[in-house]
Parts: structure tokens; C-alpha cells; sequence
């Protein structure tokens, strides 16, 4: 496997990571061997912005003794409560979600997290008004997430 160091972390990342789109309605025996599989074949970085609640404790799973080996990124917004993907940008609904999916993936850290649907100023400036922003800081301050970053369309 081919690794590039990301030059704000210092973290050496897989060239080829894993989304969880295409395996979140798989049995979560076949998502724990994919996951693994993966892993053993070097990829190390993880996107976890899948349509499917049942990932993350799928992954949980996968990453018993390996979560030092590798490095997940989440969504901030996002919204499993129905078992699917949903957004939201109230405050009270993404603290709980970032506790839900810490929680389901068995770990105390996110490492890669991205603010989504930032397609406009008006946008942020929800996430700033509403204290989503502040919230994240905090968590980064506290090493909860490792990275904070802002994504669109």
C-alpha cells in the first residue's frame, strides 16, 4: 500500500481508504470481514458518511484492537435517528449524534470530521449562530476530534 502524510497532522493516510456507502446495507457479519480485509491490506482511512446507521456499530466491531491502526471520518450533521442518513444543524441533535457514533465505534476519538452541506455563507453562518461551530472547536480543544474540516457540493 502507497501512504501520504497529510501536512497539517502528520498522519501517514492509505492512498486508498474505504467509504461505507456501498457495504452500509450488508450484513454486519460481511461489513466486520470487509473491514478487516481492508485493513489487512493496508488501507487505514475510513469515511463513515454512509446512508446507514448499522455501520457504526458494525465498525465498532471491526475495530476491536485496531483503532490506533487506523483513521475515521464522520460528518458533523449528520442525523442516524431514523437508520438513515438525515441532516440537521441543531446543536442539541449533533452533540448527541457525535456521542451516539463515538459510542456505536467504540472509541473516544474522531479523527477526521467534516462540517457538510456548506454550500453557501448563509450556511456557516447557521453553524456560527447556532453554536455548532464553538461545540466542535471545544471538542477539538479537548481531543475528542482530531480534525475539523468543511466540505460541499
Amino acid at each position: 500500500m502507497e501512504y501520504r502524510i497529510l501536512p497539517h497532522g502528520g498522519e501517514k493516510i492509505s492512498v486508498i481508504g474505504m467509504g461505507v456507502s456501498a457495504i452500509g446495507a450488508r450484513p454486519e457479519s460481511e461489513i466486520i470481514a470487509t473491514v478487516r480485509s481492508a485493513i489487512a491490506r493496508g488501507a487505514n482511512f475510513f469515511d463513515l458518511a454512509g446512508g446507514h446507521a448499522a455501520i457504526f456499530p458494525a465498525y465498532g466491531k471491526a475495530l476491536q484492537g485496531l483503532r490506533e491502526k487506523v483513521y475515521l471520518q464522520v460528518h458533523f450533521g449528520a442525523d442516524y435517528t431514523s437508520g438513515e442518513y438525515g441532516w440537521t444543524t441543531e446543536l442539541k441533535k449533533i452533540q448527541a449524534a457525535v456521542k451516539w457514533q463515538l459510542d456505536n465505534l467504540q472509541t473516544d476519538y474522531i479523527d477526521f470530521g467534516f462540517i457538510h452541506c456548506l454550500d453557501e455563507d448563509k450556511d456557516l453562518d447557521a453553524y456560527q449562530k447556532n453554536g455548532v461551530l464553538d461545540y466542535l472547536l471545544e471538542q477539538k480543544k479537548a481531543g475528542v476530534v482530531r480534525h475539523i474540516g468543511f466540505s460541499s457540493h
